[in-house]
């Protein structure tokens, strides 16, 4: 009996047992709760990682956007020269500071050769033959000669005059307008780096430089380019436009009056094909595509009166100013100035003529440079006048440039545009704005 009550279990059923226990066992189902907690974890940690990925990137991305917009070109330029000035400052001036210290003060050696020739011209006059001419001249000479020579290498050490001053040519301004005439590739030569250290950073300095101020120069000539186009669409073709206007306006009235005395019939329609023919001709009408002609044209043959007519001539739409070329001779006109005041103003501030001063603006907006006229190496000029003029060599220097750049823009679009209507006239092309 006991055996028929006994009860095998099949292999299927014991392994099912052996699972429910696993999965009921509470060491296993912590064991489980955790591996999903940490599997969780490690998810939140990539998406965390990637998250932050993405946001660098973004960040990046905007960065760089914004450093090679125009006003981030120019924040960059001018924080690269401002830098460019402290390293050679710091370079440089270091080296010229000891230079000073291992010697006496130039002012002072001049001042003891002074001295010097001063006490040995009164003992020849009071012991030789002051009354013989020949011997006494001669002697005299010699003794100017050489103080000549020590003066001279008195200023090629730096002296400007005082009898005190210890030139100093690395100052920060002094070296501000050195980084720019780098990056301008203008190099005056009136100051050089002496140290190795400091040539090797002048050629680094010089291959990331330059390729940044010339982008940098065409973006704000482009930038000031658009800006002079624009006035020069309001102010002068702005009142061009009007007095052709009225001159249309008026035969428009002439032609309407003519027809309606000699009883003509859509004398308005025939007024509003000559306005339309007459304002096309004279540039007033701005058509983008083929639809907005048409569009104008059935607007102008829709006239039915004079009053409606004379309206829709002061309605149309002008030209865009960005299709409007600015002549070369009124570039040429603003370059000029510029180059005629910068003389004035150095004129004033150097006591140059005013020939020297706009030959130096020319040299320097030329990118020349040859470094015969620098600003803010006059004898007669304190430490605090020379670092202003120097910097403000610099401003004069930098905003000419941009100038420039501006002007070539403008000229460079004249004379495309110039050879565009050549090439319509000669049949070359049809459409003027193939190119």
């Amino acid at each position: 009996m006991a055996a028929q009550g006994t009860r095998i279990e099949s292999p299927d059923e014991s392994n099912l047992n052996k699972e429910k226990f696993y999965y009921s066992h509470p060491s296993h189902q912590n064991q489980q709760i955790l591996t999903n907690q940490t599997s969780i974890t490690r998810r939140e940690v990539r998406r965390k990682k990637t998250k932050k990925i993405e946001k660098f990137k973004n960040a990046c991305k905007k960065t760089t956007t914004f450093l090679f917009s125009r006003v981030g070109l120019c924040i960059v330029c001018i924080g690269y020269v401002a830098v460019g000035g402290l390293i050679f400052r710091s370079i440089e001036g270091s080296y010229e500071d000891e230079k000073m210290k291992n010697k006496s003060l130039v002012g002072d050696l001049v001042n003891i050769r002074t001295d010097n020739l001063v006490h040995e011209i009164w003992n020849m006059t009071k012991f030789e033959k002051v009354f013989h001419e020949k011997n006494y001249t001669s002697k005299l000479k010699k003794k100017l000669i050489e103080y000549q020579k020590n003066l001279t290498d008195a200023v090629k050490d730096g002296y400007k005059g005082s009898l005190s001053y210890n030139a100093t040519k690395w100052t920060y301004p002094g070296s501000i307008l050195y980084s720019v005439t780098i990056v301008t590739t203008i190099g005056y030569g009136h100051i050089t780096c002496e140290t190795d250290t400091g040539k090797i950073v002048t050629i680094f300095y010089a291959i990331f430089g330059i390729p940044m101020m010339l982008l940098c120069l065409a973006n704000i000539g482009s930038s000031m380019a658009n800006l002079f186009r624009f006035m020069y669409a309001r102010v002068c073709c702005g009142y061009c436009n009007y007095v052709k206007r009225r001159n249309i306006r008026m035969k428009a009235a002439a032609t309407l009056s003519s027809a309606a005395a000699a009883g003509q019939a859509n004398a308005a329609a025939a007024a509003a094909a000559l306005s339309l023919a007459a304002l096309t001709s004279n540039n007033l009408i701005s058509h983008a595509s083929a639809d907005e002609k048409q569009n104008e044209n059935e607007k102008f043959a829709k006239t039915a009166d004079a009053t409606e007519l004379i309206d829709l001539i002061d309605e149309t739409n002008v030209v865009d100013y960005k299709k409007i070329t600015v002549p070369i001779s009124i570039t040429l006109f603003v370059l000029s100035s510029y180059v005629l005041l910068g003389g004035i103003l150095f004129k004033t501030l150097e006591e140059w003529t005013v020939i020297e001063g706009v030959y130096f603006c020319f040299i320097t907006l030329s990118t020349i440079g040859l470094g015969d006229y620098v600003p803010g190496n006059s004898i007669n000029d304190t430490d605090t006048q020379a670092e202003l003029k120097l910097v403000g060599c610099s401003l004069y220097l930098l905003m000419g440039l941009s100038l420039l750049a501006m002007c070539f823009n403008l000229m460079q679009e004249e004379v495309t545009a110039k050879f565009k209507k050549l090439a319509v006239r000669l049949g070359i092309i049809d459409d003027p704005n193939y190119w």
